[in-house]
């Protein structure tokens, strides 16, 4: 038991153990993108919030640990900005954010840095927080919720979703439904970019394409569908609007623009080096 306590107590073991903690803030950084860029879809989101609470309580033990070491303490003053990233562009899903704020404020509380520099920083933090979620939420009660991405996640409808022969699109609805509007608009999302996680997946909505936007009538009527034409001799896939207007994958298209102004570019560049080669001959003669 002795030899158990002075291994925990060693101080090299502590300062591993602190270098270890970086991987909890790397993680939380990685999930204040997420939150950011992503909308969350789960099969069953109770082993996956306990998995979750597990890996924050985990750190915030290891952390508690190396307290003393100097790595923590710079931990410790990096990890609430990143928090409040969590916070503000997940604001509502609590179950995502209550962890961290926990973590952040036991582990800002316990470590063992200079008094002055934490209360400064603390005070910074606090009003950062509060000033934040005052912020959000008011703008919420007058505009409405807010979005980042371009689309309102909460009105994400999760019953429609078609993807693309190839699988590496799809289509999306959201229901804006108000007393002041009724709507349906449909996007296009690349798959691509999307993220597994434990039993559900993070969809990639940064970026996606708006297609079209409709009045809200029945569920069941499919405003946007995705079809085929031969060009060049390949199938290229585009969508159908109400059964018969055609319009390209907005995806598509950015790359065909992008591929043609670079071969643009490369003729151009041929051109004015052809015409600087005959310059150059007609001037040795």
């Amino acid at each position: 038991m002795d030899k158990l306590l002075a291994f925990f107590k060693n101080v090299w073991f502590r300062r591993v153990i602190s270098v270890i903690c970086w991987g909890y803030t790397a993680f939380m950084a990685f999930m204040a993108w997420l939150c950011f860029g992503y909308y969350f879809q789960f099969e069953n989101p109770t082993p996956v919030f306990v998995l979750y609470l597990f890996i924050n309580v985990a750190a915030m033990g290891l952390m508690i640990l190396s307290r003393k070491q100097v790595m923590t303490q710079i931990n410790s003053y990096i990890l609430p900005p990143i928090v409040f990233m969590i916070m503000f562009f997940g604001f509502g899903n609590w179950y995502i954010i209550i962890p961290p704020v926990v973590v952040m404020l036991v582990l800002f509380f316990v470590n063992t840095s200079n008094e002055t520099l934490k209360t400064v920083l603390g005070t910074m933090y606090l009003l950062l927080f509060v000033i934040g979620a005052a912020g959000h939420i008011g703008f919420e009660r007058f505009m409405g919720n807010i979005s980042f991405v371009g689309p309102d996640l909460t009105e994400r409808d999760e019953s429609f979703e078609e993807l693309s022969e190839s699988g590496e699109y799809r289509i999306v609805r959201y229901l804006d439904i108000t007393p002041a509007r009724k709507t349906m608009a449909y996007y296009v999302e690349y798959t691509g970019d999307d993220v597994k996680l434990p039993k559900g997946i993070a969809k990639k909505v940064y970026g996606c394409m708006p297609v079209h936007t409709a009045a809200y009538t029945d569920l069941s009527q499919n405003f946007v569908t995705w079809g085929k034409v031969k060009r060049n001799g390949k199938d290229v896939e585009i969508l159908y609007v109400d059964g018969k207007n055609v319009r390209e994958n907005p995806y598509l298209v950015e790359q065909i623009s992008s591929t043609e102004s670079s071969s643009k570019k490369s003729s151009t560049s041929s051109t004015s080096s052809i015409s600087s080669t005959s310059s150059s001959t007609s001037v040795e003669e």
